[in-house]
C-alpha cells in the first residue's frame, strides 16, 4: 500500500490546540465572565441608588435634623402619610359598580360610554399643551401602532372633547411616568375637574372579566364588535352563546374613527365592544352618545380572550 507523505492538514486531520490557544481561550472566557460580573454589580449598584433616591432619600430630606425613624420602614412611613391625605383621594368605581351602571343603562335604554386612558391617550392629549411634540414623539414611539401619527393636534382636541363628554373614564392607578402622573397636568390643561365625574381604573376592561361581571353583561344582549380582531373575538363570544349583532372592521387609526362610527350606527345593538387603540375612545364616546346605547372601550382584553389568556 503506497505511503502518503502529506501533512495532517492535507489528510483532513485536526491539529490539537496548542497551549497558547488554550490559554487564549481561557483568558477570553475569564474576561467575558468578569464583564458579566461587572455589569451585574453595576446594575445592582444602580438599582440600590435609584431605590434610595426614589424613596429613602426623600425621607432624609424631609426629616428635621434632630429626628430619625430607625424602626420604621419606608412602606410604613408612606402608608401613614397616605392616611393623612384621604380627603384628596379621587374615588374609583369598582368593577361591580361599573357593571351595575352598564346593566342599568341597557335596562333603561340610556346611553353610557366607558372609555379608558393609558399612556397613549395621555401622551396624545399632551401634545404642545403639556409636552412639546418632540418629547411626545420620543416617549411615545408606539403611538403610530396605537393609531396616532405625531403631531396630530386635531386628534388631540377630539380626544380631549371625548373624555370631557364620556360617562365613565378609566384613569391609570400606576404612578409610572406618562400614566397617573400625567393625568393631572393634562386635565388641568383642558380644564377637566376630578369632581362630579365618574372615574374607574383604566384596566376596568380586565377587571370586569376577572370579577366575573362580563358574561352577565353580554348574555341575552345584542353585541356589536368593533376593531381589527372583531371576527376572532366574535368566534370566542359565540361559543359562550353571545349574540353578535354585527362586526365593524378594520379600524385604520384614530383618523378613521368617524367613518367607523358611521358604519357602527347602522346596526341594532345593545352594547358595543370597541378594541381599536386610541381610536376606541373617540368611537366609544360618540357611538354611545349618538345611538343612546352602551359602548365600552374593550382594549386588549379582546386579544387576551382570543389567545385564551383570559376567560369569560
Amino acid at each position: 500500500m503506497p505511503k502518503f507523505n502529506g501533512t495532517p492538514a492535507e489528510l483532513g486531520a485536526t491539529t490539537p490546540p496548542s497551549d497558547t490557544a488554550q490559554q487564549a481561550e481561557a483568558e477570553g472566557n475569564k474576561t467575558e465572565s468578569n464583564l458579566q460580573a461587572s455589569c451585574l454589580e453595576d446594575y445592582e449598584k444602580g438599582y440600590r441608588e435609584g431605590k434610595y433616591a426614589g424613596g429613602e432619600e426623600l425621607v432624609d430630606q424631609l426629616l428635621p435634623p434632630n429626628m430619625i425613624f430607625p424602626e420604621l420602614s419606608l412602606k410604613q412611613i408612606i402608608a401613614t402619610g397616605l392616611s393623612m391625605h384621604t380627603e384628596h383621594a379621587i374615588p374609583l368605581l369598582l368593577p361591580e359598580q361599573v357593571s351595575d351602571a352598564i346593566l342599568h343603562a341597557m335596562e333603561k335604554k340610556q346611553p353610557l360610554s366607558v372609555v379608558r386612558l393609558g399612556d397613549g391617550e395621555l401622551l396624545t392629549m399632551a401634545q404642545e399643551i403639556v409636552m412639546p411634540v418632540d418629547q411626545v414623539r420620543r416617549e411615545g414611539k408606539f403611538l403610530e401602532y396605537a393609531g396616532v401619527s405625531v403631531p396630530d393636534l386635531e386628534i388631540r382636541n377630539q380626544l380631549a372633547e371625548a373624555v370631557i363628554r364620556a360617562d365613565i373614564v378609566g384613569i391609570p392607578r400606576t404612578r409610572m411616568p406618562n400614566y397617573q402622573l400625567l393625568v393631572s397636568p393634562v386635565f388641568k390643561a383642558y380644564g377637566l375637574s376630578f369632581r362630579e365625574r365618574q372615574w374607574t381604573d383604566s384596566l376596568i376592561n380586565y377587571s370586569l372579566c376577572t370579577a366575573g361581571c362580563l358574561l352577565p353583561i353580554l348574555q341575552n344582549r345584542r353585541v356589536l364588535l368593533i376593531g381589527n380582531l372583531a371576527e376572532q373575538l366574535a368566534a370566542v363570544l359565540a361559543r359562550h352563546g353571545i349574540h353578535i349583532a354585527g362586526i365593524v372592521a378594520p379600524v385604520n387609526g384614530a383618523r378613521d374613527a368617524a367613518r367607523v362610527t358611521a358604519l357602527a350606527r347602522q346596526y341594532d345593538f345593545d352594547i358595543a365592544l370597541v378594541s381599536a387603540g386610541i381610536a376606541a375612545v373617540l368611537i366609544t364616546e360618540e357611538l354611545a352618545r349618538l345611538t343612546g346605547n352602551v359602548a365600552i372601550d374593550f382594549g386588549h382584553l379582546a386579544n387576551a380572550l382570543i389567545k385564551g389568556d383570559a376567560s369569560l
